[in-house]
């Protein structure tokens, strides 16, 4: 996907949104070939990846409230078991970057919360699909639909 290779360039450190790993796990028609397109170029090496904890709580309500715990389970190996991704934790420092991303740009809570992680653990790109996070001036933004053939 020579839309994706470009987007990465000049970037060693990526941040992604949950939204990255739903498109992954339901085979989005719409944007599971993009999700899979930048989650295939972590797994390879071709660019390191940070992404909050918080991504655990968003990705495992679904399976938990289906009572499908096998599920839950096989989505957190996934995540914690991914090639060059580091789950980061929620942490002070978070916090109060994710206070001030709020404050400044009106974002929700685990949008900030996401935002900060990346931009305290160095991130210089965040993957997502919500166009709200272009909001912000300190990271540069990618949306999955911009990938779409």
């Amino acid at each position: 996907m020579a839309a994706l290779a470009s987007a990465l360039a000049g970037h060693r450190l990526i941040a992604l949104d949950t939204s990255v790993w739903i498109y992954h796990f339901e085979g989005s028609a719409a944007y599971g070939q993009a999700a899979d397109s930048v989650l295939e170029a972590i797994a390879k090496g071709r660019i390191g990846a940070v992404a909050s904890e918080l991504v655990l709580l968003e990705l495992l309500v679904a399976p938990l409230k289906k009572g499908a715990q096998d599920v839950a389970d096989e989505i957190e190996l996934t995540l914690v078991h991914f090639p060059h991704l580091q789950l980061a934790p929620v942490t002070r420092a978070v916090l109060l970057r994710a206070a001030e991303i709020r404050a400044r740009y009106g974002l929700r809570t685990p949008d900030a919360i996401m935002l900060a992680t990346a931009v305290e653990s160095g991130a210089t790109l965040a993957v997502t699909n919500d166009s709200a996070w272009r909001k912000l001036e300190e990271i540069e933004v990618l949306l999955l639909r911009d990938l779409r053939v």
